[in-house]
């Protein structure tokens, strides 16, 4: 890790340098890389401010504090770094759980029940449940489909007795498709 130290109106000893860097060292760990950082030491009065930029593969990381030292202020900006960082991680952990999830194999098995073997080669079908399908008219559809999330909707033509699918399209409007007999 790359540290760049600069006081303003500020002595920067060899003490808070270490306890700079042994405190950023967590921060190497957490973000699995070796970020550089800039600290930057302010003295205004009675007040000790501290300000860290750390620039990371995932992004800018940035922290201000003020207390009464500057120990007790570089503290409270590399918690809050490290508050970031932890917050990036689990992001970026998160992302990868969500597609190792939509990856899985076990995920799209196939059941015993279709008849296809799970070496089999060939498309795999996945059974979603089943679908009541009850006699309604095309308007009673639109309304059903409208106040429901769902893409599309079953049901059996009241006039006609036929089997319907009304599909939700991706520019506002209904696609009908009938059964033929």
């Amino acid at each position: 890790m790359t540290i760049v130290f600069t006081g303003r109106k500020a002595d920067l000893t060899p003490d808070l340098k270490a306890f700079a860097e042994r405190k950023l060292a967590k921060l190497e760990r957490l973000l699995h890389e070796s970020p550089d950082a800039h600290v930057i030491l302010t003295r205004e009065k009675h007040r000790h401010l501290a300000e860290i930029v750390v620039h990371a593969r995932v992004g800018t990381l940035t922290a201000k504090a003020d207390g009464a030292e500057f120990e007790e202020s570089l503290g409270v900006a590399i918690d809050r770094l490290l508050a970031q960082a932890r917050k990036h991680h689990e992001k970026i952990a998160q992302g990868r759980k969500r597609r190792a999830m939509r990856e899985s194999p076990r995920r799209g098995a196939v059941t015993p029940e279709l008849g296809a073997s799970p070496g089999a080669d060939g498309p795999i079908v996945v059974p979603m449940g089943r679908v009541p399908v009850k006699p309604m008219s095309v308007d009673e559809a639109i309304l059903l489909l409208q106040e429901n999330s769902d893409p599309f909707l079953v049901f059996r033509d009241a006039d006609s007795q036929r089997f319907c699918l009304l599909v939700r399209r991706g520019d506002g409007r209904f696609g009908l498709i009938e059964a033929e007999t």
